[in-house]
């Protein structure tokens, strides 16, 4: 049987959207419904990204049907293992001083899917089929550039289905990056979601990214959020090793980087 969680202390991130959150419930009962509903929204996408899941493990757990490719060690305590599921889809599955703080769906060409806050599958964004164009790895490398637009379905225990708008940019800097003897890309994403005609509702998120055509990998660095009418706020997880099987630190939780304080 599972211990029962026990939550750490917040981290200066979790503060950050607690004030945020806080400020936010303060002023929901003087807007119009509409208004109130986007509220009620972003809330809950903010108290998402506040939470950390209980218990840590030194080693993580691969979703069934799925094989890792690799595992990118980060700053501030951030790691992420990379996954192919099946023929049609890839996983990143991030983690924080040892717990599973988010996970991100992508398609066979790295076109994003969905992403999970807190690996909480209630608290999700999941791309509409059928509508706009995803990003595909091959034409950033061939182009120097690509592109996203379609539309996310955002959902929690409350709301279903909610529909935001979604654009992206991807661009490559011209610059590269050995890690681990292994050269990578370096490029940017700039991505943009909102509800149509509303302007509370936005959401920014500015990527640092690697890109490598040998390894057949996309990997997201550093980010900053951004959110209509707040402080932007930037999450440090910049690659600086990458472990395959076989190698120390595959498949962990805790990277080896950051981890001190």
């Amino acid at each position: 049987m599972r211990a029962a969680p026990v939550h750490p202390p917040y981290t200066a991130a979790a503060q950050h959207w607690r004030r945020i959150a806080a400020k936010g419930s303060e002023s929901m009962t003087h807007q119009p419904k509409d208004s109130l509903m986007i509220a009620r929204v972003m809330l809950a996408l903010i108290a998402s990204l506040m939470g950390s899941l209980a218990w840590a493990q030194e080693t993580i757990v691969i979703p069934q049907g799925c094989t890792p490719l690799a595992t990118v060690h980060q700053t501030a305590c951030n790691v992420t293992t990379l996954l192919t599921c099946g023929d049609d889809q890839r996983q990143a599955l991030s983690y924080k001083k040892g717990n599973l703080d988010q996970v991100h769906l992508f398609d066979a060409n790295w076109g994003l899917q969905g992403f999970l806050y807190q690996a909480n599958a209630e608290t999700r964004f999941d791309l509409k089929p059928g509508f706009g164009e995803t990003f595909v790895l091959a034409d950033l490398i061939k182009d120097g550039a690509d592109s996203e637009d379609g539309i996310m379905l955002f959902s929690t225990r409350v709301v279903k289905n909610r529909e935001f708008l979604l654009r992206g940019s991807y661009d490559l800097t011209g610059e590269t990056v050995d890690l681990d003897g292994h050269v990578f890309r370096k490029g940017t994403l700039s991505r943009e979601m909102g509800r149509e005609g509303i302007a509370s509702s936005w959401l920014g998120f500015e990527f640092d990214i690697l890109v490598s055509e040998e390894l057949d990998l996309f990997i997201e660095g550093s980010v900053v959020n951004k959110a209509e009418g707040r402080d932007d706020f930037e999450i440090s997880q910049e690659p600086q090793s990458i472990r395959f099987e076989g190698d120390a630190g595959f498949l962990a939780s805790m990277s080896e980087f950051g981890c001190d304080g």
